[in-house]
């Protein structure tokens, strides 16, 4: 049988990747990945993406990266795991392209660009139901600057720009298989309840 494939969303300093940590301690025999990143080509166009040195990049090219790198991963990574069973969950996938290159970077005509190219490299392979946790930017933000790592580009956005992504997500959250929507400002305990109840739903 197929495995499930469950993906966690959401803006930045919304815990994705806290509650994903949880996730492996409960779940050992799942595949975890990221995305972009989860191979070696992906973890080298992760850290061109979130550095500075892409500051400047036309948005389509920064749209393309992530596309490049989502098809590695879902070709070396997600698609053996799951025609072998295995279940897989993500930090991010072709959602966030979405809400942060069309609706963060404010370029909608690029919709049919992401469509286009995003139907072929994904060919067939779809969350079976995406966790979206859903903050507001402000309080993300502010989670983000009181961490120990520096920032990435995406962090240092204007809050118009987090208002934007988050709104994003909402408007296409159902696309992505069956949705469940968390409220991140909340406390990370009542969070990972409800988060808990999402992925036993999910499976």
């Amino acid at each position: 049988m197929r495995g499930k494939f469950i993906v966690f969303e959401g803006g930045d300093g919304s815990g994705k990747t806290t509650i994903v940590e949880r996730l492996k301690k409960e779940f050992p025999d799942f595949i975890f990945t990221q995305d972009p990143g989860g191979t070696t080509f992906g973890e080298h166009v992760r850290a061109l993406l979130m550095s500075e040195d892409t500051k400047n990049i036309d948005v389509r090219a920064e749209l393309l990266l992530f596309l490049a790198s989502r098809a590695q991963l879902i070709s070396e990574v997600i698609r053996p795991a799951l025609e072998s069973g295995k279940n897989v969950i993500s930090n991010r996938f072709a959602l966030s392209s979405i809400a942060y290159q069309l609706y963060g970077r404010e370029r909608p005509e690029l919709l049919q660009l992401y469509k286009s190219v995003s139907d072929v490299l994904l060919d067939g392979v779809l969350p079976d139901a995406t966790i979206l946790l859903d903050v507001s930017p402000e309080v993300g933000i502010a989670r983000v600057h009181s961490r120990p790592e520096e920032p990435t580009r995406f962090d240092l956005e204007a809050i118009a720009f987090h208002e934007r992504v988050r709104d994003g997500y909402k408007k296409h959250i159902a696309e992505f298989g069956t949705p469940f929507i968390i409220d991140a400002n909340k406390p990370l305990e009542e969070v990972w309840q409800k988060i808990q109840e999402a992925v036993q739903s999910a499976l």
